[in-house]
């Protein structure tokens, strides 16, 4: 209340004078800022569960990650990799599945995917979590090829791949020796990433 005085008292003041325009934009902004940041130095509210990161715990509410306004001291809320990890699967979702596909049939099975690189768990692309990881924050395949630094030969092969998915050929898939039972899982899977402007 008495913040709302001071800034009444500001604009009167400023209209006797008649001398200055006012800018009230930080005067907004620090009054946005208590509404939508709570600093605890021990952890986020429910409420606002984004953490920034940083010494200073600063947090804010899921509404404004990626809303095109930098709300963490770093801008990190609106980095693009951030906003791209925002509309996929969780990272942890993402490396489970491919985990249970290694699991289920070798080592060396995703090479059928991902290509040569692909061998030995995904070692040689930098783990399971690695490959999950650039596959949430990769905006595009494109993306994520330079990310894993993938061949070009693998990046088109992964590319025909999910332009079977997308046109719905799963011909493709079977050919690479992946199951009828396999088949809906690794689509849902592949499609999750379709959906959200993976091909783009």
């Amino acid at each position: 209340m008495s913040c709302l005085l001071n800034v009444l008292l500001f604009v009167f003041v400023g209209l006797a004078k008649s001398a200055h325009l006012i800018d009230f934009s930080n005067v907004l902004h620090r009054n946005l800022g208590n509404v939508k940041r709570e600093v605890d130095m021990a952890r986020c509210h429910p409420t606002q569960p984004f953490r920034c990161p940083g010494d200073k715990t600063i947090c804010i509410s899921i509404q404004y990650l990626c809303d095109g306004a930098s709300d963490c001291p770093d801008g990190y809320d609106e980095d693009l990799k951030l906003c791209t990890a925002a509309k996929r699967p969780p990272v942890e979702e993402t490396a489970n599945f491919l985990k249970a596909l290694l699991a289920n049939h070798g080592p060396n099975y995703l090479e059928k995917l991902f290509g040569a690189k692909a061998r030995d768990a995904l070692a040689p692309l930098g783990g399971v979590n690695n490959v999950a990881v650039a596959l949430s924050e990769s905006e595009t395949l494109d993306d994520f090829g330079k990310a894993l630094h993938l061949m070009r030969s693998d990046l088109e092969h992964l590319r025909n791949v999910f332009m079977a998915v997308e046109t719905g050929d799963m011909s493709l898939l079977k050919s690479l020796g992946i199951r009828d039972s396999e088949l809906a899982d690794v689509k849902f899977f592949l499609d999750k990433l379709v959906s959200t402007g993976f091909m783009d």
